[in-house]
């Protein structure tokens, strides 16, 4: 099992009224956003040392 799957079935048992396709996107928008800050951070940090 995955990491991505882990996270869908552990959301689905901390909130059962969740349908798989719903844990699914919740997990899938949190990836992008962390991925988004990261990508953030990391330019961020860059700029100066050009």
């Amino acid at each position: 099992m995955t990491n991505f799957e882990k996270r869908v079935e552990e959301l689905i048992a901390k909130h059962p009224n969740l349908t798989k396709d719903e844990a699914i996107k919740i997990v899938t928008e949190k990836n992008e956003r962390k991925k988004l800050k990261r990508n953030a951070k990391s330019n961020k940090g860059s700029i100066g040392k050009a």
